[in-house]
Formats: C-alpha cells, structure tokens, sequence
C-alpha cells in the first residue's frame, strides 16, 4: 500500500503499540506508530548507517576503539548490531530487546544475521544489567525507544549507576535520547550524571531532536584530548564516521563539564 511516507511493507499491533516498516526511495524505515523514524536500512547498503543519530552514538569509539565485549539495549531494526559485526567481528555483541516481534522483524524485514558472536535476548534491559557482572562490557548503547520517546527504563539513576557498573573501566556508555519540549531532558540528564558520577559528555544531533549522552568510567587528561583530534583523524576513514566534527561538538556542547572532566586528569 502506497502512503505519504512510502510503500507499506508491514504492520502490525502488539502489547506496546503499532508497528509499521515502509520503503521509500530505496529506504527501509520502522515506525513505532507515529511519523518518527526509528530505525532506517539502505536496502542497496545494509551495513550502512543511514541515520545521523546513530553515526553520533558511535561517538564512543573514540574514547574506545577496541571493544571486545559490548552490550546494546534497543534493538529496532539491528543498524547499530549490523554495522558491529562489520567493524569488529571479534567482538562478543549482546542486544536486549523487549518486544519480541521487534525481533523478528529486525531478522525478515532488516537483514539482521545470526552470527555465533552475537547473542540476542528478550527482556528488560534494566533486568538484564542488574544480572550482569561488574566490569563485563567496553561499550554500552542505549537506544530505547517507543511511541512516546525514551523508554522510562533507561531513565533512572540506578539503571545509569548499573550501566557504570557493568563497564570496564575504559567503558563508554553511550544513549540516544530526546530534545523535543515535551522531553524529560534534563531530569534524565540530571539522574545520569547522578548514577555516572557526572563524568558525561554530550553531543547534539545536528538538525535532530536527538541528543547522544556519553558516560566515561575513567577521567580523561588534557593529553588525552590531544591524542583523541589526532586519533580522530585517522581513525575516521576506518569506521566511516565523522570523528574530527563529532568530537569538536562534544567540546562545544559539554561545555564546563568537559573542562573539568579533562582537568581531573592533572590532579
């Protein structure tokens, strides 16, 4: 069926809601009931990110370029599950999605592939994390989203203080969260500095409503942000991402606390 935002490619209801895929001009997007997009595939370039939001949430390989173990809570349609098995397929992925028909979209609609490194689990990701062992993961990404923004899951300060909990201390975590003026942005923002111990960073989609939170375990030096622009510029070409413009907005953005995040490297 031929809509205003493409051709209907599936719909369905389940206990959270609508959910819609439609293609439109070479572009596979989920919709979760309303006209924002949740997940876009490039059917002629599956592996590539084709939304803004989520090459920012990959901001979190600049502070850590080798992760071994990494944990994504939101599944939608698998870009970010996808593009990782592509750049690091030594890598140990586990994903946590909590609607199983998003599932088993991701694997008929969005080319999500079954691989022995990756596991993917149906629950809570909050439930999941407090199972976790400290230190298990490098990166964690957070993109948990349903109709009316963040999921309220992802937003308390004991599932930050967990996602703190779980990382390596050269862990990132990294969140996709919402700006519009019915957003809860600075309370959520407020209670992950309090579960990071205020060590966040933040970067601004540009020309979006989105906004990527990052929580380092480990404080940075003031030679570490000169060896993050050099880094930045040679490691962009690798992973396809605009680090150099990325990390120039985190500064820009984070304002004081990067200042004094970079300064607790001096003392």
């Amino acid at each position: 069926m031929l809509t205003d935002r493409g051709t209907l490619v599936f719909a369905q209801r389940d206990s959270d809601g609508l959910i819609e895929v439609l293609d439109n001009d070479g572009v596979r997007t989920l919709y979760f009931g309303t006209r924002a997009a949740q997940s876009s595939m490039l059917l002629y370039a599956p592996s590539v990110l084709a939304l803004e939001y989520t090459r920012c949430m990959l901001a979190a390989l600049l502070f850590q370029p080798r992760p071994q173990n990494i944990l994504l809570i939101g599944l939608g349609g698998g870009s970010l599950v996808r593009y990782l098995l592509d750049h690091f397929p030594q890598a140990n992925i586990v994903c946590v999605e909590s609607r199983p028909s998003i599932l088993d979209l991701a694997r008929r609609y969005f080319l999500l592939p079954e691989r022995p490194q990756l596991q993917v689990h149906v629950g809570d990701g909050a439930d999941f994390l407090r199972d976790c062992a400290p230190g298990r993961f490098d990166l964690v990404l957070v993109d948990a989203f349903d109709s009316e923004g963040v999921h309220e899951s992802v937003c308390s300060a004991s599932f930050f203080a967990d996602c703190r909990r779980v990382l390596a201390r050269s862990g990132v975590l990294s969140i996709n969260l919402w700006t519009t003026p019915s957003a809860p942005i600075k309370s959520i923002l407020a209670q992950m500095q309090q579960g990071f111990g205020g060590q966040i960073l933040r970067l601004p989609v540009e020309k979006r409503a989105n906004l990527i939170a990052l929580g380092l375990v480990t404080p940075h030096s003031r030679q570490d942000l000169k060896r993050l622009r050099a880094s930045a510029r040679t490691s962009s070409g690798r992973f396809g991402l605009d680090f150099p413009n990325q990390l120039r907005r985190i500064e820009q953005h984070s304002g004081n606390v990067f200042s004094r995040l970079l300064s607790w490297g001096r003392r």
